[in-house]
């Protein structure tokens, strides 16, 4: 999609004070080195416990908020203007009960599998229509809010040896699923191909993760849901989707359409689609159509005023997920003859859909089963209270949502190539040649050493970009494309690198052919879904050249770019009303790492690691070269028509996760990340290694065999205990593969 001109900065934006440095300068020499012990986590909210209290109809526990800062906002509501352009990153929106605070203390599985279509209570338009249920409305903003970047104190606390699950919910909910290379397992990689040739809907599977609440690891607690950190749902998310991706959109499709809600619309529209995913129903979001593409603003679609009040909806939307199923909808159409504010988004319940008409699904590649289908208004009634924000607010609404869908769809491309890889990892573990495991080879350990490093390098930015989403929502829309980039074109170079270690087998329409096959059909989907590749590449390419330069406010200077890595940690939690489309330059990675890259390069120097550290300063000399050369062509006519701005707005999205990367590494250099010794650089070397590779247009095939090696044993030792290929210990319920 093309990326609408940006709105006005937040004027409350409080993050750090200290002076920010431009990417293209050296920054102090001198700089703080996390010296801190790390220090042990307490279980995760959203764990195993918090999931096994709500099925005994115990209270869960409450996010970082907690009920009672959410009491305190019981009176007051956000102003039209406020809902449209999310002017206020303090909202205030009334609490409703929590999963514990239900009737009974039941849990929201049972409440979905209880839920009567006719049931009466308050919809979104006011009043009470059967099957649209009132829900309890969104949470506020954090106890610290923005200002809680980087304030943890003595550094990222992470769980240390012996305490216990960094992720809890995801080894719990991974071990209610099974073993997925049992053949009898329903939920395992068999079934999921089964499933695929018939096209069918993965109705058991949807189900079985509705009873461990996974429908609602995109809703805030204050709403009841289970959405405490961003990463902990990732994880969540993943060992789900490694089985068979196509459980995303049949379970959290909602996400894009909630998410605009709560970033624009009222609590009454907010408490009706809480209450609708409770119950178990689909919000689909329909923006796209056809004849305009990736042109939103090309969209023609039309909401028009009715004679008798209210409006109708003419036209039709294209590829709307969970289109022909979807119980409800939020639908963004035209009401001006241009410009982004030319659009307006309003939400239908059940009452309104039920007059839209319903094309069929439209045949997939991948992730088949789920249906992609138009819908067609032909003066479709909508109440005026269907509007979510003010009128000529809805695309700026769903475009800062977006940066949530942008993130959340990352965690099916980490699962189709975790599950590819680790597919290659045991076939060649099983395989001989001349009397040796193919795994043995020269060929063979250094594609492994590739895919895996480019899994470990999707891997580590999403979990870096899921922190930043909460820590500052505000100064997230770059990085938002940047992970959304990186992840599907470093897990698709992942997945092809797997298959081809698969030989022949690799086109077997049976064995693991056929799963890494099936992977790699639903891993393609994702790159175009929400939002195409193109128009991820123009937002980075409208944002990238103003890093050229020194930031005129210092607010944007992160104070400690560590926090951002502390993952499973406790966060405050997200406010949605302050998500922006600015685009200055306020990137907490981007500035974060030209603050500190000497000090990582330093502390890199004393462990040992001197490859690491020389690949460090590359990274920054690298990213300095290209923002300049990126400012350089917008002021050139010539080059600012040609390609040259998005090709180098794709080696800057590769440049910045080798910077998360080098982040990641600093924070945790006293643990050490995919299961490597304390102050080990290993990893950090591949990933370096391939990606200033990748960036520079290189084949990274030719990245010398020791900076590779060790990302093959990573994802070799990870595989073995079984883990998931990830950056901190995430068990699975794998049977040990062949030795």
């Amino acid at each position: 999609m093309t990326t609408p001109p940006t709105a006005a900065e937040r004027p409350d934006d409080k993050s750090g004070q200290a002076t920010a440095h431009p990417v293209g300068l050296t920054p102090p020499a001198a700089a703080e080195r996390p010296d801190a012990t790390p220090a042990a986590a307490a279980e995760h909210p959203g764990g195993a416990s918090a999931i096994a209290e709500r099925r005994a109809g115990l209270p869960a526990a409450e996010g970082p908020d907690g009920a009672s800062v959410a009491v305190e906002r019981l009176d007051a509501a956000p102003t039209t203007a406020e809902r449209s352009h999310g002017a206020s990153a303090t909202t205030e929106r009334p609490a409703g009960p929590s999963a514990a605070q239900r009737p009974g203390g039941r849990s929201v599985a049972a409440e979905r599998r209880d839920a009567s279509p006719g049931a009466a209570a308050e919809q979104a338009h006011g009043g009470s229509v059967a099957g649209e249920p009132a829900g309890p409305s969104a949470g506020g903003e954090g106890p610290d809010g923005a200002s809680a970047f980087g304030e943890r104190p003595g550094g990222p606390a992470v769980a240390a040896e012996g305490t216990g699950a960094v992720f809890p919910g995801a080894e719990s909910l991974d071990a209610l699923l099974g073993d997925p290379w049992r053949g009898g397992n329903p939920y395992g990689f068999a079934a999921a191909v089964a499933r695929d040739g018939r096209a069918e809907f993965p109705h058991a599977f949807a189900e079985r993760l509705e009873s461990a609440d996974l429908p609602l690891a995109h809703v805030p607690a204050g709403l009841g849901g289970t959405l405490t950190g961003l990463d902990d749902t990732l994880q969540r998310v993943r060992v789900a989707a490694r089985r068979d991706a196509a459980v995303m959109p049949a379970t959290l499709l909602s996400c894009a359409a909630v998410a605009t809600v709560l970033a624009a619309g009222t609590p009454g529209q907010a408490r009706a689609v809480a209450d609708w995913v409770h119950a178990g129903r689909t919000v689909a979001f329909a923006l796209s159509e056809e004849h305009a593409g990736s042109d939103v603003l090309a969209n023609t679609c039309r909401l028009e005023e009715a004679p008798g009040g209210g409006f109708t909806l003419t036209g039709s939307k294209w590829l709307v997920g969970r289109g022909a199923t979807a119980h409800a909808a939020l639908v963004v159409a035209r009401t001006a003859p241009r410009g982004p504010a030319a659009f307006t988004a309003v939400l239908l319940g059940p009452r309104e859909l039920a007059r839209v008409r319903r094309a069929a699904a439209h045949p997939v590649t991948g992730m088949r089963g789920i249906d992609f289908a138009d819908l067609v208004f032909d003066g479709t009634p909508v109440p005026a209270d269907a509007v979510v924000g003010a009128v000529g607010g809805g695309l700026a609404a769903a475009m800062r949502a977006q940066q949530l869908v942008r993130l959340l769809s990352t965690a099916a491309c980490l699962a189709t190539a975790d599950t590819a890889l680790r597919t290659a990892l045991r076939f060649t573990r099983s395989r001989k040649a001349a009397g040796a495991a193919v795994a043995g080879t020269a060929h063979t350990e250094r594609d492994i050493a590739l895919a895996g490093a480019e899994l470990m390098a999707a891997d580590v930015l999403s979990l870096t970009a899921a922190r930043y989403a909460q820590l500052s929502p505000g100064t997230f829309g770059l990085c938002s494309h940047v992970v959304k980039r990186v992840a599907t074109r470093l897990t698709a170079s992942s997945i092809v690198r797997s298959r081809g270690l698969l030989g022949a087998r690799g086109f077997l329409a049976d064995g693991p052919g056929s799963v890494v096959d099936k992977a790699q059909r639903d891993n393609a989907v994702v790159e175009s879904i929400d939002t195409s590749p193109l128009g991820v590449l123009r937002a980075v390419a409208a944002q990238l050249p103003a890093y050229a330069e020194p930031p005129q406010d210092a607010r944007t200077a992160p104070r400690d770019v560590r926090a951002l890595c502390a993952y499973g940690e406790p966060l405050p939690a997200l406010d949605h009303t302050a998500l922006d489309l600015a685009a200055r330059p306020r990137d907490r990675v981007l500035l974060g790492f030209a603050e500190h890259a000497a000090t990582v390069a330093a502390r890199l120097e004393e462990c040992g690691a001197p490859r690491a550290a020389e690949l460090v300063r590359e990274v920054r000399a690298a990213l300095a070269a290209t923002v300049a050369a990126a400012a350089d062509a917008r002021r050139d006519r010539a080059r600012a028509a040609g390609p040259e701005p998005l090709d180098l707005a794709d080696s800057g999205c590769l440049l910045y996760a080798a910077a998360a990367a080098a982040l990641a590494w600093w924070a945790h250099s006293g643990r050490g990340l995919y299961g490597e010794r304390a102050d080990g650089a290993g990893w950090l070397t591949a990933v370096l290694a391939v990606l200033l590779a990748h960036a520079d247009g290189r084949d990274p095939r030719r990245v010398p065999a020791g900076d590779l090696a060790p990302a093959a044993e990573a994802v070799t030792r990870l595989d073995a205990d079984p883990q998931l290929f990830t950056a901190l210990p995430v068990r699975l319920s794998d049977a040990p593969g062949p030795a």
